[in-house]
């Protein structure tokens, strides 16, 4: 087993590969009272056209498919189900699907080893027929609908829709009613015999228990199963222009204040640094000028154009990173117009770039406080660069603002598009 040491923090992350492929990383941390676990396929929204594992040609399924899986995952053939087990121990438990990853996990104080066993159980135990997909689709459409009711979820999903073209991110996780209706028997297995192939996929505890202990109960369950073996999936390409299909849209729903975003579109090919550079210049630059000790907040919460500090939301979505300003606000032209002027001056003190370097710093420590937040961590070093980050506490006292100004000046700020969900 693997020992990854984190600079900076004294902790340590144990890794081992196994012989069938899944990886499995354990956080051990002394004194805390519970145990938290997810269990990962990289498999989410975005992987809708791709060459099934034993075939040979490309093909294309239904988009909200990946969630559609994650449901009947997490129904089993024989009892108890998931829900019911888990809560039987006195444990909680969960699934989602995201554009990446669809991710089951729980949370418990007691019976760990059983509940590592049950989970690597039901998630690699897929029982379906064509009765049960049928009922599925209904449940599901219902879900669709909530969405489509709540003007926070329309918001996100427009500002995709309208920002990027041929990106899958631009789709909804949870897919259309039109799209559901497509979903097969035959469809889920070809996904799920896939994308679920313990190659694809990573377990990652996070708890007060011994590393050597849980690493043999999770060797002992995949030694007892038989998979066939694995290619590297091969996953349709896709090119992404720069430029925003569509820069301003009204919707019209039930909603007291109107609900907008304005969202920059970054390319990333010609930007030579890190996913991890990139995200923490870009957390610095907007907090700096958008957050609640900023001049644009306190200017525009003064003047009455908002009651609240503009959300900051990044989305990396492989070609480019997706930079949101979200907020309430009847007065929306001037909010825009605000945000247009804010970064048309753009002015950064150095204490002001040290401050925010501090905040990183804090954040990273808090983390490790938090068996979720580590969790979570660790999920997103596997799923979007393939390893955990070992310095992350250097990068960010690598970070210079002379850098950071740099890459302001190859960024075209007014390559955005605006949203706006109102009342008629």
């Amino acid at each position: 087993m693997k020992t990854i040491k984190i600079k900076g923090l004294d902790e340590n992350i144990y890794f081992e590969k196994l012989d069938n492929g899944l990886d499995v990383y354990l956080y051990p941390k002394e004194n805390v009272h519970s145990n938290f676990v997810t269990f990962t396929t990289k498999y989410g929204s975005v992987y809708n056209e791709f060459t099934p594992i034993g075939g040979s040609k490309m093909m294309t399924f239904p988009k909200g498919i990946a969630h559609f899986l994650e449901h009947k995952v997490f129904v089993q053939k024989e009892d108890p189900q998931p829900m019911e087990y888990f809560a039987s121990v006195g444990a909680d438990c969960n699934a989602y699907t995201f554009f990446k990853n669809t991710t089951y996990h729980f949370t418990c104080v007691d019976n760990l080893e059983n509940n590592i066993n049950y989970l690597l159980d039901y998630v690699q135990n897929l029982y379906v027929t064509d009765k049960s997909v049928e009922n599925e689709k209904g449940i599901i459409s219902e879900e669709i609908h909530m969405y489509e009711d709540n003007p926070n979820a329309v918001l996100d999903e427009r500002v995709r829709k309208n920002i990027l073209k041929n990106n899958p991110y631009k789709d909804s996780v949870i897919g259309e009613v039109s799209d559901i209706k497509k979903i097969t028997k035959d469809d889920l297995e070809t996904c799920y015999n896939t994308f679920y192939h313990p190659s694809n996929m990573f377990i990652v505890a996070c708890g007060d228990f011994d590393p050597n202990k849980i690493l043999e109960v999770i060797k002992d369950n995949q030694s007892k199963k038989n998979f066939l073996s694995m290619d590297k999936i091969k996953i349709k390409e896709f090119t992404e222009d720069d430029k925003i299909p569509k820069k301003k849209e009204i919707v019209n729903m039930n909603t007291e204040v109107p609900k907008v975003s304005y969202t920059i579109k970054i390319p990333l090919k010609d930007i030579k640094l890190t996913r991890r550079q990139i995200h923490l210049y870009m957390y610095i630059l907007f907090n700096l000028l958008f957050d609640e000790a900023s001049d644009f907040d306190t200017n525009l919460k003064n003047d009455g154009v908002i009651t609240d500090t503009t959300y900051i939301s990044m989305l990396n979505v492989d070609t480019h990173i997706l930079i949101s300003l979200l907020n309430e606000t009847k007065d929306y032209e001037r909010y825009f117009k605000e945000i247009k002027n804010t970064l048309d001056n753009i002015k950064i003190d150095e204490k002001d770039f040290i401050r925010k370097k501090k905040v990183l710093i804090s954040n990273e420590l808090f983390a490790y406080e938090s068996l979720n937040f580590i969790n979570e961590l660790i999920m997103d070093n596997i799923i979007y660069t393939g390893k955990i980050e070992e310095d992350p506490i250097g990068t960010i006292r690598n970070l210079k603002l002379k850098e950071l100004l740099n890459l302001i000046k190859k960024i075209d700020f007014t390559n955005s598009g605006e949203v706006v969900i109102k009342k008629k």
